[in-house]
Formats: C-alpha cells, structure tokens, sequence
C-alpha cells in the first residue's frame, strides 16, 4: 500500500510537500513493535516511539493522529498486497492451514500485547475508528471466501455456507483461544475447529 493510500485509510489527510520516507516509516514501526513486546501497550506513548525511532513526535503525528492508530498499524500492518496462503486443492488441508494460521496470528507478541489495549481504547472513545482495520478484515474475509468457494468445486462443502457467519466463528474463537483462554495448542485447536466446520458445512448426501 501507498503511503497516501495508508494515509487515507488511516483518515488521515495527505502531507504536502517532500515525499515521506518508507525508511523512516520502518523505523516507527519497527520501534513500536519492540515497545509493545517489552513494555505493553499502556506504557507505550507517541514520545516513547519517537525516542526510540530516532525521529521527532510531529514526525509521527504527520502519519497517524493518536497511538492506537500506530501501534494498529505496527502489529497488524495494512498491506493488502501480502500474499494468501498456499493452496494445496484440497478443502479440508488448506482450511487447517487458514485455521492455524489465525492462531500463530493472535499469538505474535506484537499483536497479543497491541490487541487488548486497542480493544480498550475503543470502548473509551467511541470516536475512534481505526479505517485500516476494514482493509485487514475485508482482506481475510475474502481469502476465507475464495476457499469455501473452492470447497464448494470440490463438492466438499456446501455452496450456501455462510462465510461471513463462518468468518466470525474462526476469528472469534482462535482469538479467545490464543488470547483469553490458552488452554488448547495450536494443534488441538486447529483439530477441534476444522472437525466442526466439516461437519457442519459439508454436502449431504440427498435421500
């Protein structure tokens, strides 16, 4: 992504004047990754990424309006050019894939420490609405899409699955999963949920 498309799906306006330096941009995101895993998200502030950036806090300020929006950016990135998974051409096998790939993703020390304190600052002020957030949520909706999809060509799965519904199952359990309960491994997990998409997705045999 453009650094003036991310601005705007940050809502931000677009910066007159010299080009903004993609180094500069790694720096910032590079040292709020690094804050957020050794400190956690309350104890990082926009003055504690520009020291540690090396760069200035309007510097920062000219790319992202507040913290939450930077730190966002910095544990869940917004490029929505990032490849998908690799598709095997078997249903079940590149839904385990998407499954534990969803977990390694709420485990990533960056995102664990970045999600909750998002999620609070949301509920403080109900103002803030992070746009990049869409982008990510649009991108893998569509990736789950495109493999029920699949699925459905294999004559696997029904072409009538819900993959919004579908959606919020696999996101919202492997993040209760990884991040609340942590009961399960990844392994046991991914078990667990793909049995029950099978079961409850699959074509049926007509009577």
């Amino acid at each position: 992504m453009s650094a003036p498309d991310r601005d705007a799906a940050a809502g931000l306006e677009p910066v007159r004047g010299r080009p903004r330096d993609p180094r500069t941009d790694s720096a910032i995101m590079a040292a709020t990754r690094r804050l957020l895993i050794d400190a956690g998200y309350d104890q990082v502030s926009m003055e504690s990424i520009a020291r540690a950036a090396g760069v200035s806090r309007p510097t920062i300020y000219r790319r992202w309006p507040s913290k939450a929006h930077v730190v966002f950016e910095a544990a869940f990135g917004t490029d929505s050019g990032t490849p998908g998974l690799p598709r095997s051409g078997d249903f079940e096998t590149d839904l385990r894939e998407f499954i534990r790939g969803a977990v390694a993703f709420w485990r990533e020390p960056a995102v664990e420490a970045a999600t909750m304190g998002i999620l609070a600052e949301r509920r403080r002020d109900s103002e803030l609405h992070i746009r990049t957030q869409q982008l990510l949520d649009d991108r893998i909706r569509a990736e789950l899409a495109d493999l029920v999809h699949a699925g459905a060509e294999q004559g696997v799965v029904r072409a009538d699955v819900d993959t919004d519904t579908l959606f919020n199952v696999l996101v919202g359990t492997t993040f209760y999963s990884a991040l609340v309960d942590g009961r399960d491994d990844t392994e046991h997990l991914v078990d667990k949920l793909c049995s029950l998409v099978m079961q409850g997705a699959q074509e049926r045999e007509r009577q």
